[in-house]
């Protein structure tokens, strides 16, 4: 490699890396792509784009409503529901990939409230975890446990020095925060999971719901962008290098790529896969528990069976607007929506923490409450 390629190269790293660190220094669950400037994305225009996004969102609610009210059969609605999830994905897509550029750092009214606002977060999920856990389930303490390392989570950044992106402590919360979720689903959402696996379409729809959203997620949070960033000492030519990013929490090991013919620009760390495939499974579950519900109204003709669906179907959305909500926003409302894009970016602030938080609670807590269900059903039937 030449000496000018050699420099090309560092200082894309050294650009894609400012961007991504920033992000993940953030320690969101959610980072949000370093914003572009422009109206249109490959000639589309953004009211084009939204437009996708409204319909898309339209035919996922007309097909809920269809099935819910015995219009199609759930099977039908299936299908209405995978298009519509289509659509709004490629409109989310094209939104996020010409986000407006936020024009100055963040307003310090704000800023100098994010600290204190992640602290005050965190401490009320991880006190309000246990207090609710004890009065609850007080049979269940992996659940407060799990609260409170999603307390800790948001407050992570401004409890350490340099937001924590080095410290093992970081990697020990993550890896606790993925491995403890994943023994409570399998170990009290066991009877949902026994019954998903019954039907191959429950199956693939599961499966499918949670690739199609590790792609969206993928775009959404910067990891991956089809309108990279141009400029002086950019590289012409395919570029693959290793470098370490900070994304979730703390920094991992990444490669970074960026092929300007195509043009594809983007990292994969080690984090990111962590990341992905933990709450592509937590979506791809929920959205396998709807089609469970759906096909199964379809063989019953009961709506009984619909019980516990609308808070999967809640959990998964929730889960799926987080990423994309600046792209959206700032398609709409442009320079205007800056401090909702410095709310996510900057390395103090509890918002994408506090999503992902949420998300996670929701997602496993919709399973667990599905499972429940299911193991009372016998006893139902017979009394």
């Amino acid at each position: 490699m030449s000496l000018n390629s050699s420099n090309a190269v560092r200082t894309f790293v050294r650009r894609t890396a400012q961007v991504t660190t920033l992000v993940a220094s953030a320690a969101v669950g959610f980072p949000v792509a370093a914003a572009h400037s422009g109206t249109t994305h490959a000639g589309t225009p953004h009211w084009l784009l939204l437009l996708f996004v409204i319909t898309g969102l339209g035919v996922l609610g007309l097909s809920s409503m269809g099935v819910r009210r015995a219009w199609v059969v759930g099977r039908v609605g299936i299908v209405g529901v995978f298009l519509g999830g289509l659509l709004a994905m490629f409109g989310g897509i094209g939104l996020v990939e010409i986000q407006v550029v936020a024009p100055a750092g963040p307003s310090r009214g704000f800023y100098r409230w994010y600290p204190l606002a992640s602290l005050f977060i965190g401490s009320i999920t991880l006190v309000g975890s246990f207090v609710i856990v004890r009065l609850r389930w007080p049979d269940r303490p992996r659940y407060a446990m799990l609260g409170g390392l999603l307390g800790a989570w948001i407050s992570y950044p401004v409890v350490l020095p340099n937001n924590g992106v080095t410290n093992p402590i970081g990697y020990l919360l993550v890896l606790s925060v993925v491995l403890l979720t994943g023994y409570i689903i399998r170990h009290d959402a066991k009877p949902l999971l026994s019954r998903l696996r019954t039907s191959r379409l429950v199956s693939g729809v599961g499966v499918l719901s949670g690739v199609l959203f590790m792609i969206f997620f993928a775009f959404s949070a910067g990891t991956l962008s089809t309108n990279p960033d141009a400029g002086i000492g950019m590289p012409e030519t395919r570029t693959i290098t290793t470098v370490m990013l900070a994304d979730p929490l703390v920094s991992w090991p990444a490669v970074e790529f960026y092929f300007p013919s195509i043009p594809l620009s983007g990292f994969v760390s080690v984090g990111t896969v962590l990341l992905f495939g933990f709450i592509g499974s937590l979506v791809g579950l929920n959205a396998a528990f709807v089609a469970n519900q759906w096909e199964r109204a379809s063989d019953t003709g009961s709506s009984s069976v619909f019980a516990g669906s609308l808070a999967a179907s809640g959990a998964t959305a929730c889960c799926c607007c987080a990423p994309a909500m600046y792209g959206v926003v700032s398609a709409v409302m442009g320079v205007a929506a800056s401090p909702i894009y410095w709310a996510f970016m900057d390395p103090t602030s509890p918002v994408g923490g506090t999503f992902f938080a949420v998300s996670v609670l929701l997602l496993t807590s919709s399973l667990v409450r599905s499972a429940d269900e299911i193991a009372c059903e016998p006893r139902r039937s017979i009394d």
